[in-house]
């Protein structure tokens, strides 16, 4: 049997965890006891925590139909595919360092804006052209809503999950009546969503789009319409907030590390030159720079752990797991894995020039970011006080306190026309 443990200890435990600490970091201390995987209780709810990326590639990669619903073509979302989408990529790249170059300060609504409209025209063909686009703002409530609703213990349900037989009006029910306003909200989303593209589909006029794909390159009825538009949805509702968060990570690690800035731009201007901006074609020949990325991922990495469901009943290395377990993904223990990477807390790009990339331990196997272009064009630095001090930021703090300027005077001549 997988460990457990005392019911009551671990119900403390993690009402302690959830409204005190880093839930992941509290996890990854437990692994130290009871090893890369082990189970906990909250009440009648088995808990499985996996700490090691290797347990998650055997249990979640090899048994995935397991323990993740992913009716539609995974090829539609590999790497191979997602290049299909470079123009895409790059117009929004442009739009966002447009963006910055005239209001710096607001760094922040640019990131979520790249990430947004990206991820928006990926998973339903649909280009955000305005800073204050409805359909994101639409979006960016689903995403509050959901992180609201997946905060461990921050219902009475989640303590006692017999509570939702209960009907709604009854004292001490909001939460059912909070979980109705939640959902009818993102079926709006996810309906808006597809209706459109079947409206452009209709027209002829339909971007290239993995709903667009679903819908009229797949046999007539493979995917039924509430799987292909939720499936997209989360493209974008899940998508597009860990994207935003890794590229704030990477402007808070560079702000701490001037010494990282100033090899990233010396490395794009001896590759590069200033005549123009990195493309995707440069990424081989700039291997400090793909480095950093690297190294923010790992560092904060924008998903800190995940939860899954088990299907079914499973047995794992002799440990049986229950059919319903929550099972949760601690990816920042294993991004800190001192065994993998040494000394795991600190900032160090340089690991990786001497590190082969191997996919099982590379952390931008499936992300990919913004930062050559964001270098080329920008000196980041620490915003100063009144005796002309640099004011560091906390480390959980992006949001302010942080100096963006062009490197030189004709940068802005570097992008194309009509950005913005």
């Amino acid at each position: 049997m997988i460990m457990l443990m005392n019911t009551v200890v671990v119900c403390l435990l993690l009402a302690l965890i959830a409204r005190a600490f880093y839930i992941w970091v509290k996890l990854a201390e437990l692994s130290k006891a009871y090893g890369p995987i082990y189970s906990l209780r909250l009440l009648n709810t088995p808990i499985v925590v996996i700490n090691s990326a290797e347990v998650e590639r055997e249990l979640l990669d090899v048994k995935s139909a397991l323990y993740a619903n992913r009716p539609l073509p995974s090829s539609s979302l590999q790497a191979s595919k997602i290049s299909e989408y470079r123009d895409v990529q790059d117009y929004h790249i442009n739009t966002f360092l447009s963006n910055l170059l005239q209001h710096p300060k607001d760094f922040f609504h640019h990131i979520r804006h790249l990430s947004a409209g990206v991820t928006v025209e990926i998973s339903h063909g649909y280009r955000v052209m305005s800073r204050n686009d409805e359909y994101v703002k639409e979006a960016d409530v689903s995403v509050v809503n959901f992180a609201d609703a997946a905060l461990p213990n921050n219902y009475i349900v989640d303590w006692f999950p017999s509570l939702a037989a209960l009907p709604a009006w009854l004292p001490g029910m909001g939460f059912k009546r909070k979980a109705a306003e939640y959902r009818k909200q993102y079926y709006a989303l996810a309906e808006e969503g597809h209706r459109m593209v079947k409206a452009e589909i209709a027209k002829g006029t339909a971007r290239p789009s993995l709903t667009y794909t679903a819908l009229a390159e797949s046999s007539p009825g493979q995917y039924p319409d509430d799987i292909i538009m939720f499936t997209t949805t989360q493209v974008y509702t899940g998508g597009g907030d860990t994207s935003s968060s890794l590229l704030a990570s990477f402007f808070l690690a560079l702000l701490r590390k001037p010494e990282v800035v100033k090899r990233g731009h010396e490395e794009i201007d001896r590759i590069v030159g200033d005549e123009r901006l990195p493309t995707f074609d440069d990424r081989a020949n700039l291997p400090y720079i793909q480095a950093i990325v690297a190294e923010v991922a790992r560092v904060r990495p924008p998903i800190s752990f995940l939860p899954r469901l088990a299907g079914q009943d499973d047995v794992y290395r002799g440990h049986h797991i229950e059919k319903d377990s929550y099972v949760l993904v601690n990816y920042w223990e294993m991004m800190h894995d001192e065994t993998l990477y040494p000394d795991p807390d600190a900032f160090k790009p340089e690991r990786w020039l001497s590190m082969e990339r191997n996919p099982k331990t590379y952390s931008l196997d499936v992300i990919f970011g913004s930062g050559r272009r964001v270098l080329a064009m920008f000196d980041i630095s620490p915003a100063l006080d009144d005796n002309g001090k640099p004011i560091i930021p906390l480390e959980e703090c992006t949001d302010g306190g942080i100096t963006i300027k062009p490197r030189s005077s004709h940068v802005a001549k570097l992008l194309p026309g009509d950005q913005g």
